[in-house]
Order: C-alpha cells, then structure tokens, then sequence
C-alpha cells in the first residue's frame, strides 16, 4: 500500500475539483456545535492575524504573513479516473458551505471582490454544457440543495428530502449565515475581502492519496479506533469494502434504502437480528461482544462468523455479503422498523411498560424471509411474550436473567414453527420453569390458586401491579360496555400526583379492619393481598387514607371500575351488557360481581377469587 500525502490550501482542495462520496462515508451529520467550534477556531486565528497587519493593503505578500490555521486530512482514492472521499467529507462540506456564503456576500459588492468571486465560485461548482451547474461535492446527492443555497438561499426549500444530508446542509448553511451576518462585514468590506483570502490561502487541509483499493483498512483503522462513526456504519464498509468497485453502487443503495427505515436505532438492529438468528443459549461473553462490538465480532473466528461468511478466508465471500444484503437486510430491516413502531398492542404494553425489549429478536428468529404469516407471527409471539411474563410473575418464579435465558431459547424453539403451535412453546417453557424453581416434576395448573394468593403488595413491583390492575380494568370495561376512563398505557405509567395511578388498600390502618382478623400481623398479611387492592387517580388513595370501608365507597365510586364494582350503586344503572357478561362470567367460573357492604375477611376471599378467575380469562389460563 502505498499513502501519498499532500498539504492543500481550502483553495487547492475544493477549486474545480469534483468529489464522490464513497460508499463508506455516512450522511453529512455535523450539528450546530461543531460547526460553530469550527467557525471560532477559523476566526480565533484570522482576528489575531487581522488586528496585527490592519491597515496595510491586502496584498498576496500581507495574506501570505497570517498565521496558518490546520484543519487536519482527509483521504481519497481515485479509481477509474473518479476521485472519491474515504475520510473527512464531513469537514469538506462545511468548508464548501462557507465559501458558498462567502460568494453569497462577494456579489452584493461585485466591483470590490471581482478578484474573489470567480474563485470561490470554482470552489463550489462548475458548468457543464449540457448539464448545467455541477457542485464539486456529490453532485447526484446534493445538486438539487446546492442549487437552492446558490439561487434561493434565504427562501423555504419546498422540495422533500431525500436524503439526510440534504436536510443538514440546509440547516448547517443556515448557522454559517447567522454566524457570519453577526461578524457585520457588511460595515467592513475589507475585513471581509481579508478574510476571503485568508479562508482560501492560509486555511490547510493535509490530504493523504491512496493509490491501490486499500480503502477498507485505511477507512477502518481511522474510524474504528475513533468516535468518528458507528458500528453499523463501520459494518458497512468492511462488506461492501469487499466486493467489486462494480457492484458498490448497487449494494450501497440497497444499504441505505434498508437503513433509512432504522434511523437512529440501526445499531439496535443489527444486535437483534444477530440474537435472534444466531443465539440460542445465554452467553454473558457472547452477549458483550454482540452488544459492544459485533461489527468486529461478526469477523472473527467464532460460530457466529462461520455461519455468516463475510471474512476473507470464507468461501463464498463475496457470494455470502451479496445474498445478505440481498435479502436478509432487505427483509428484516423493513420487519424491524415495522415492530419497532410498536403499533400493535402486546407490543406497545412489552416494550413500553414492562421494558421486554426480547421481543423483537424473537419475532426475527421466528420470522423466515418474506414470511407469508408474519403479521400472524408479531401479533401471535409479542401477545404470548406478554402472558408469558405475567404467569412467570404470578407463579413468583420470575428472575431477569432466567427470562433472558428463555428468550434465547426461544430464538431456536420458534422458527419452522406455525403461529398456532406458539401456545405450546411458550407453555412448555413456562411449565418447565415452574418445575425447576419448584423442584418438582408436575405441575396441575400453569397458575394455581394458592399460589396466586402468594403475590401481594409486598412482592409485585409497584409499576407491574399498575399494569395488571390495568389489564383488570381493560378486560372488565370491554366486557360490561364501560368506556375507560384512560388506556393501559396511561394507567400503567403515571405516577404524578396530580395526573397518576397509586395503589390503594381497601384495608386501611384502622381499628375496624384490624377487629376483623385474629393478630396484627394476620392484618398486616391480609392487607396486602392482591384481593383487597385497586387503584385511584391522583390523590384520591391519600385522601381516603385511614377512612372506614364505608366512607372509601364513596371515592371508589368516582375511581375505575374495578373500584366502582364494589358499590351497589354501579349496578343500579341499566346495562344489559353488564348483566349478561356478568351471567355468562358465573356461569362459567362460578363467580359473579357483586356490591360488598362490608369488607372483611370473607370479602377478601371472594375479591381473591373473582379476580383469580379475571386473570384466568385475560392470560387464557385452562
């Protein structure tokens, strides 16, 4: 390999020279921040120079006596007579904003900076004959922004963004604008003519040529060990690095069409997908290497790159990257961006409220590329990752690290499966678990009723018990026609106190609750039974505080249902839904709903049981 370097002046660097954009560089991404650090260093070095030689006439021999300012290299590689930018077009395009409101300010004054201006016009584009205004910077990309900056600078872009880029340089132009109208060199033409020169003579930039096709090395050795990009995009350049120049065109834009869908959470991608294909028992080493740096991983020697295939020694290399971006990339970055709306509702309660981000690598292991039942299967598994979840926390054997574990088996269990035959995986899974933790070989039940009664107050965590007492209040409302008085979501996780949901003891700490059972530590027990809890808005559990159960009716009555079918008055009202669901609940469990006028320990027990049997019919419990 051979690297030629080379300083160049801002002048030398972007004067009628056209620049592609290798397949390796991201979208122009620079924000305000660094644009402004940029613009203060540049004139941090000018003003000192400026205030040393004002009053002299600008010429080449005074420019030639300002300090220098380094903006540090940039590499390219010419291939095909085509010079493309492999490092540094983040700082090239800055660059080519500020000469472009440099022209901008030279033709208010065409007599005075006749001198400049067809310079940093050749700095920015030229003309073609037949094609009109060429920018020197990717002319395919950008020509249609570039054209509006140079036309119609202080007017809306009216067009719709294709690519990121375009949408930065809009809004970075628009910083440099601010930035140098605030310099008021409208007052003083020749700081500004001074300046010109200076950005385009004492401005220098070291530019490294490669001379062979050593790019994905180079490109790797300076962003890899750096900041200055992301795995995925790192990932990028070492396989497409890897085929033909012929083909980067085409697998560069089958790339980025499947990216732009993932924007911002491309990475995520990536570290889901290989999960979901790849892992199918919980390795806390293979976990890190996957989670921090699987665009090195996937490359060296482990199963997982054997599978792949993407390394030089690989037979099939190129073949291997060519059919995975042809169609893995293609398939499951169009699934992930669609799951990761989390539109659907066992989704949105997953991901949102109990943070079982699982999912997703579990609906891209069981999903085959262009899956005919895959709506079935995202709908089917992110619902059964739900009940899953809750029978696990109501048996009491639920642990992070053990669900962890099950997720990843599930990544081997469900694909070449049907969404029907789900059920019977994940209640496998779920009896299995019982039984381990339980140490013993049968179970009668996937949740019991004495074993139910173990979850309380004391061992549910207060955000989980919001949900399930949400669940209790979707599935009631739906089923007696009641409108909700806010969704699950909302229910689940506000917490203020003025807009939030708290738990509620119907058990307050008073004297007449505590007759009703034998010892204080019976009370204290009882209390926090799941039977005897529901929720109140804001502050309507504090304001109820110790009061006796007949004055917290009152409250109740203004609370959620769940609260509300503990007093008589709620069924006062004509709803033949409420009767008939109600006739068909008993019939079936052989509970009903009911008005409680006293609450005790029979009252308990029959809460317990009519809401054992609610959680039976929400989570389909045989």
């Amino acid at each position: 390999m051979n690297i030629v370097p080379n300083n160049q002046t801002v002048e030398k660097c972007l004067k009628q020279r056209p620049y592609y954009i290798d397949f390796y560089q991201r979208e122009y991404v620079w924000n305000k921040e660094t644009v402004t650090v940029l613009l203060d260093d540049i004139f941090y070095s000018f003003d000192l120079a400026y205030q040393e030689h004002k009053g002299k006439d600008i010429t080449a021999d005074v420019i030639a006596k300002y300090n220098w300012y380094y903006l540090n290299i940039y590499i390219t590689n010419t291939i095909k007579g085509k010079e493309y930018v492999v490092d540094g077009q983040q700082r090239l395009t800055t660059l080519c904003l500020i000469a472009t409101r440099l022209y901008h300010f030279a033709n208010e004054d065409e007599e005075y900076f006749e001198n400049v201006i067809d310079t940093l016009k050749d700095c920015i584009f030229g003309k073609d004959k037949y094609k009109g205004n060429i920018f020197w910077i990717d002319n395919e990309k950008r020509g249609k922004v570039m054209e509006h900056l140079l036309d119609n600078s202080k007017k809306d872009y009216s067009d719709t963004f294709e690519y990121t880029t375009e949408e930065n340089i809009l809004n970075r132009y628009k910083d440099i604008d601010k930035y140098l109208e605030d310099k008021k060199f409208a007052t003083d033409k020749d700081k500004l003519k001074a300046f010109i020169l200076y950005f385009l003579e004492r401005l220098v930039l070291v530019e490294l040529k490669i001379e062979k096709d050593d790019t994905p090395m180079v490109f790797e050795v300076i962003n890899d060990r750096g900041v200055a990009l992301k795995p995925f995009e790192i990932l990028k350049g070492k396989l497409i690095g890897a085929l033909d120049k012929d083909d980067t065109e085409k697998y560069s834009e089958l790339w980025e069409k499947s990216l732009n869908k993932l924007r911002g959470i491309e990475d995520s991608f990536f570290i889901d997908y290989l999960k979901g294909k790849f892992i199918h028992k919980r390795n806390a080493d293979i976990e890190k290497a996957i989670n921090n740096e699987y665009h090195r991983y996937i490359f060296s020697d482990n199963e997982i790159a054997n599978n792949l295939g993407f390394r030089k020694k690989d037979e099939s290399q190129t073949k291997n990257i060519k059919l995975f971006i042809e169609k893995n990339l293609v398939y499951y970055s169009e699934l992930y961006s669609k799951i990761k709306k989390n539109e659907y509702l066992f989704l949105n309660y997953n991901n949102a409220i109990n943070e079982l981000s699982g999912q997703y690598q579990n609906i891209i292991a069981a999903c085959e590329i262009n899956d005919l039942q895959e709506q079935s299967k995202v709908e089917t598994i992110s619902k059964e990752i739900d009940r899953f979840y809750i029978l696990l926390q109501l048996n009491g054997v639920y642990d992070s690290n053990d669900f962890a574990e099950l997720q990843y088996n599930l990544n081997q269990q469900l694909p070449n499966k049907t969404p029907e035959s789900y059920r019977n995986v994940f209640d496998s899974l779920l009896k299995s678990s019982i039984q381990e933790v339980r140490n013993i070989s049968d179970i009668s039940s996937l949740l019991e009723y004495d074993k139910f009664l173990l979850r309380d107050y004391t061992n549910m965590k207060t955000r989980l018990l919001r949900y399930f007492f949400a669940r209790v209040e979707k599935y009631i409302c739906e089923n007696m026609g009641v409108e909700m008085a806010n969704n699950v979501y909302e229910i689940s996780t506000r917490t203020g106190h003025k807009t939030g949901y708290h738990i509620e003891h119907i058990f307050s700490r008073n004297e007449e609750n505590k007759s009703h059972f034998e010892t204080e530590e019976e009370f204290e027990t009882k209390r926090n039974k799941l039977g005897g809890l529901l929720l109140l808005y804001n502050r309507d559990n504090i304001s109820s505080g110790n009061e006796e159960y007949k004055d917290k009716l009152k409250t109740y009555n203004n609370g959620l249902v769940w609260g509300k079918t503990l007093v008589d008055t709620f069924y006062h009202y004509t709803n033949k839904k409420l009767e008939d669901f109600n006739l068909q609940f008993k019939e079936k469990t052989k509970n009903e709903f009911k008005p409680i006028e006293t609450f005790n320990k029979e009252a308990l027990e029959y809460r317990s049981t009519l809401l054992y049997n609610i959680v039976k019919e929400i989570w389909e419990i045989d």
